[in-house]
């Protein structure tokens, strides 16, 4: 990768990172008055499943980065899986009455995870580009590797969100 996009894309993730540390910052202040709140609305074996699809697609991103780019198609599958379970615990907490307006526990939540949930979408259509071949040939290595690298990022933000909202929680 060339270096100047490696420090472009370095930089992007520090700023993102920065956006992370202040979201969970926010979930652990009020995590005191919302503890009862989300021992009792989440569930940890789904999001662990899911976890474990969004944990299994850095596995296939660094099969795919490392030449083998039939590997992308597996990448994506895995974030779609991991969507699809964050969008149902959401359906799910919805029918429960938890909103992010009900409480701060539903307003650190759904503003985390939901903008972490942003982040897999991006992503996702960012691996679509690549799957489909879009864009000149010499750039889709640099592309390849600006996208890992972002999903890299996303999976071990994830890490930390749920060992902070999910394992936490429950111990």
């Amino acid at each position: 990768m060339p270096q100047r996009v490696r420090l472009g894309t370095a930089l992007f993730l520090l700023s993102e990172a920065v956006l992370f540390f202040m979201l969970l910052a926010a979930f652990v202040y009020f995590r005191g008055s919302t503890l009862a709140t989300a021992a009792g609305s989440l569930h940890l074996l789904p999001a662990s499943v899911y976890t474990a699809c969004l944990l299994a697609s850095s596995f296939t991103m660094w099969r795919a980065a490392a030449g083998a780019r039939s590997w992308l198609a597996g990448t994506l599958a895995l974030g779609i899986v991991f969507l699809y379970g964050q969008g149902s615990e959401y359906w799910r907490l919805f029918r429960g009455h938890i909103t992010i307006s009900r409480d701060q526990f539903g307003a650190t939540f759904f503003t985390l995870t939901g903008v972490h949930a942003l982040h897999v979408l991006v992503g996702l259509f960012l691996l679509g580009f690549l799957v489909s071949g879009v864009g000149p040939r010499h750039s889709r290595r640099t592309a390849l590797d600006a996208v890992a690298l972002y999903w890299y990022f996303v999976d071990a933000v994830w890490i930390v969100i749920f060992a902070v909202v999910y394992l936490w929680t429950f111990l």
